[in-house]
């Protein structure tokens, strides 16, 4: 009774009651979410189908599964209608088809969406399962009863009492590979029936058969129980061994199956039994389909089922490999190795064998040691060389072995290489992984895993190109040498070399710069050289940029730190620019390359080359960006932003906060752009004018707003907020809906800012700590001046110099103090000099008693050392000022000389907002979890009451801070 009416209560709630309000006036092809008081509503563009009640939802096909109050329901996707309200623990839609299971509690039932009905029965369980390609998804609902269905709502195998299986059978192969074919097993009371997986027709069936558990490992027929003992039947139902066994077991892919029953252990292959399960224990081994092992007592027999020979050794032998065995005699005792036909391959003719992992020694009545030569894929052969001892050198592929007083090198490859002699000297070399041998006469060789060898000082070379090998010398690096003579091309040596641009130059580098040859051996880079990625880090050590007949490079003076662009042309290179800039990339811009040249203040000269050409340059620009999906440059200047075309002419003259491509997954673009006067958002058009006017708090891509859409296209690609709007804009940045975003205040709470500090706060006073903390003096950085300019100004400032001093003020006083060494041609800080004055600000004394290394050493221990490459295109000094304020925070963090930086909402930057923000809980939400974010004047209100914490704990989180720095 109480199962009939649960199920008239789950029928009368599939019913459904529509809800609309007046919308706007565009339709949707399906329904689309909406936001309303941070809730999930239904839209079809024109009324708002289902109000804003979900917390969640995911597209599930032609349906959305929904949660309200952490129960799911589902709706259809065109229309919004409920098919089965949010009254389940899980909803699972197989393959998005039209059935869903559905479960409360531990037990399931499911739905057919098509006729919205509930199944009366309920299940202890349900899972879809693959069975053939005319089946890819079956759902199997099981309990007292058991049925089958399709996810199309097709009935495959009623209900009925009793149990659904699978079982995967091995066939072979069309090209010989094993294949799977996946049965579908019915068992009732009185029968067990195999389906055919393709057409679920009865195959056959079994009276009093049950499926038998399987061990892993796929076999050829249907493992069977009958009455507690095991047997096999094939295809065709017949039974290939009768069910009489207490075990059954698949030995590996070997086409052996063990059985046993109450006298023992036996094997079976191939339709007959070739050995009676009347032993202790059977074995086959991985590698030998043509043998098998029998143990009785203490001895183990091996068979041969080709020749149907066997022999005995005892217990306890060895198997190598390819059917060779090392054992004791049983009657001798002695030890040989024989292979599994029968033949003695190493005669039982020795009494001791001494084993060590990958290598064994046989050892003769006289004591002398030989090595079994077992190499794996090799036949195994008795030993060629007898020894007193033998010593592995980093592994068992090359031994030092000795005779008395003399000592010589063995390889299980290749056997003896080098004879045991008095005064020879064998030892490893673990930097460079090899052997070396030295002899009586004085003279070295050296020798490789696989048996090969060398003269150390006559390296083998590696052929570059038709004119060109190299060399590699250890200890010393590697060397160009002529291919045809052998004679050294480089004078010095690198640590690596590489072929480029065709196999026209060939690229040799070290530590942080490189040199350039032609194919031919010429070396380019006589007064230049290439700045060089490490080589530990991913990509190219250097960058080579091809056009035409000629190459691009970056180049630098020996010595200094300034770059300059080349052009190697004509078997010369050629500097395009002065050597006046901290870095240069080289981009590929669809048909042209774009050339940016990093000034030392931290602006960018940008260049554009067509066809080898200079065809357009822009100057001192702060910052750009290239978008992949347009044909146009983003560009910042000091009045802000703007868009350029390929030939670097100004499209817009907007001078915009900031622009933004915004993409779905589906490849839709739209261009956005924030105000600089009132912080809103609004659209360009393609032809780069304003589509939308700046009236949104935000623009997203749906699919990243509601990720659970999956990549499809939308019809309305991007969400938009406002002041009290939610909405969607199409690709053109039209409006096509929009809905009230806050019908009432959220409920807002805050994890409370007191003295304890937290992961925000830490993590920016880690990386900005001038954002946090006042030092005394009216630091700064200021938007309308260079990186350069600030920092220098900053360091002014520490140094206590004249108002209006900056880098020539500061370099000279640091050389004045000692700080720096006196360097006419210094311009600006290299990371050296930054160095040496972080040493100066955590040590009060100067660096000139280290080393280049051990002073990077040092700045690499205090976090000073940033992973930067050959083609790091970064703001340096926004690098330094950061760390020098990290380091004077730590410096002066016992002398009370700085206090806690009080915040005011009008002062808010981007990133003190994001700390604080950090605290803000909405509606049981994390903000920056928020699908789309507060309205501006919401968020205000709780950062202001979220500023007067923080500022009434600042001074004493700025010390519990400084602690852990």
């Amino acid at each position: 009774m109480k199962t009939r009416i649960a199920a008239l209560c789950a029928a009368a709630a599939l019913s459904w009651n529509a809800w609309s309000v007046p919308g706007q006036a565009a339709g949707f092809a399906s329904v689309q979410p909406y936001i309303t008081d941070y809730k999930i509503g239904f839209t079809n563009g024109q009324a708002l189908v289902t109000k804003a009640v979900y917390e969640e939802f995911s597209k599930v096909g032609a349906y959305y599964t929904v949660v309200k109050n952490g129960k799911k329901g589902i709706l259809d996707a065109r229309t919004g209608q409920e098919l089965t309200p949010p009254i389940w623990d899980d909803v699972e839609i197989p393959e998005q088809k039209q059935i869903a299971v559905v479960r409360n509690g531990g037990w399931f039932q499911y739905i057919d969406l098509s006729k919205r009905s509930v199944s009366k029965s309920k299940y202890a369980g349900a899972h879809t399962f693959f069975l053939s390609p005319a089946y890819p998804g079956v759902i199997l609902m099981q309990g007292q009863n058991s049925m089958l269905l399709d996810p199309s709502g097709r009935t495959l195998i009623a209900p009925f009492a009793g149990k659904i299986e699978f079982a995967d059978l091995a066939k072979p192969g069309k090209s010989g590979e094993e294949e799977t074919i996946r049965y579908l097993v019915t068992t009732g009371a009185k029968q067990l029936t195999v389906y055919d997986p393709n057409t679920l027709k009865p195959i056959f069936s079994l009276p009093k058969a049950t499926m038998a558990p399987g061990d892993g490992n796929k076999m050829a027929y249907f493992k069977v129980s009958v009455g507690g003992k095991y047997g096999l039947v094939d295809g065709n139902g017949k039974y290939v061994l009768e069910p009489r066994y207490t075990s059954i077991q698949m030995m590996g892919n070997s086409g052996f199956i063990r059985v046993q029953n109450e006298k023992g252990s036996g094997l079976w292959k191939d339709g007959r039994m070739v050995a009676e399960p009347s032993f202790a224990e059977v074995r086959v081994e991985h590698d030998m389909p043509d043998g098998y092992v029998v143990l009785d007592g203490d001895l183990e027999t091996y068979h041969s089922i080709s020749t149907g020979t066997s022999f005995s050794l005892k217990k306890g032998a060895k198997y190598l490999h390819d059917g060779y065995i090392l054992g004791q005699d049983p009657t001798t005792s002695r030890y040989g190795v024989k292979r599994i036909g029968g033949e003695t391959v190493v005669p039982f003719a020795y009494p001791r064998l001494e084993g060590v992992p990958a290598m064994w020694l046989l050892v003769r009545s006289d004591g002398k040691k030989g090595i079994l030569r077992a190499a794996w894929g090799k036949p195994v052969e008795e030993p060629d060389a007898w020894f007193d001892a033998v010593t592995t050198l980093g592994g068992y592929d090359l031994v030092s072995v000795t005779d008395g007083n003399k000592t010589g090198l063995y390889s299980q490859q290749k056997g003896l290489l080098v004879p045991p002699q008095s005064g020879t000297v064998v030892r490893y070399d673990p930097k460079f992984g090899r052997v070396l041998v030295e002899g009586p006469d004085g003279s070295t060789r050296e020798y490789r895993s696989d048996g090969t060898s060398q003269d150390p000082a006559q390296p083998k070379p590696h052929r570059l190109t038709d004119a060109l090998s190299f060399i590699y010398k250890p200890g010393e690096g590697v060397f160009i040498v002529d291919a045809a003579s052998g004679k050294p091309i480089s004078s010095q040596a690198y640590q690596g070399v590489n072929v480029a641009a065709d196999g026209k130059i060939v690229v040799a580098f070290g530590v942080g710069e490189a040199d350039l040859y032609t194919a031919e051996g010429t070396l380019l880079t006589t007064d230049v050289k290439l700045p060089a990625m490490n080589p530990s880090q991913e990509g190219p050590p250097v960058t080579l940029f091809p056009a035409g007949e000629d190459i691009y490079a970056v180049g630098m003076k020996k010595g200094q730190h300034e770059q300059a662009l080349l052009r190697v042309a004509g078997g010369a290179v050629e500097a395009l620019t002065a050597f006046a800039y901290r870095g240069i990339s080289i981009q590929p811009w669809g048909d042209r390359q774009l050339i940016a040249l990093q000034n030392t203040d931290g602006s960018f000269d940008l260049r554009v080359m067509a066809s080898g050409q200079i065809a357009a340059k822009l100057e001192q620009v702060q910052n750009y960006r290239r978008e992949e999906s347009q044909s146009v440059l983003f560009v910042q200047k000091s009045g802000g932003w703007d868009v350029y075309s390929a030939d670097l002419q100004q499209l817009t003259s907007g001078s915009y906060d900031r622009l933004d491509v915004l993409s779905t997954y589906s490849g839709v673009n739209i261009v956005t752009y924030r105000d600089k006067k009132t912080g809103l958002f609004g659209v360009l058009n393609k032809n780069w004018r304003t589509a939308a006017p700046p009236a949104y708090e935000s623009i997203r891509p749906t699919d990243q707003v509601f990720p659970m859409l999956g990549v499809e296209q939308l019809p309305g690609p991007f969400v938009f907020t406002s002041k009290d709007k939610f909405g969607y804009l199409d690709a053109n940045g039209a409006e096509l809906f929009h809905t009230t975003l806050l019908t009432k205040r959220p409920t807002v709470t805050y994890q409370a800012v007191t003295a304890q500090p937290f992961p925000a706060y830490q993590q920016l006073l880690q990386s900005d700590p001038l954002k946090l903390v006042d030092f005394g003096k009216p630091y700064s950085w200021g938007r309308g001046l260079s990186s350069e300019a600030n920092f220098f100004a900053n360091l002014a400032l520490y140094l206590e110099l004249p108002a209006g001093s900056g880098k020539r003020e500061v370099l000279a006083a640091l050389t004045e103090k000692g700080v720096l060494q006196p360097d006419p041609a210094r311009t600006g800080f290299t990371e050296t000099d930054f160095f040496t004055l972080m040493h100066h600000v955590a040590q009060g004394t100067s660096s000139k008693s280290l080393t280049e290394q051990q002073l990077v050493d040092w700045a690499t221990k205090r976090g000073l050392v940033r992973e930067r490459g050959g083609h790091y295109q970064a703001d340096i000094y926004a690098d330094y000022h950061q760390l020098f304020f990290r380091e004077l925070l730590k410096v002066q963090g016992g002398k009370g000389s700085y206090k806690a930086r009080p915040l005011s909402l009008p002062a808010l930057d981007e990133t003190q907002r994001s700390m604080l923000s950090t605290r803000i809980v909405v509606n049981g939400r994390a903000l920056e979890q928020l699908p789309v974010p507060l309205p501006g004047t919401e968020l205000d209100r709780h950062l202001n009451a979220l500023i007067q914490q923080y500022n009434k704990h600042a001074a004493s989180l700025l010390q519990a801070a400084v602690k852990q720095l």
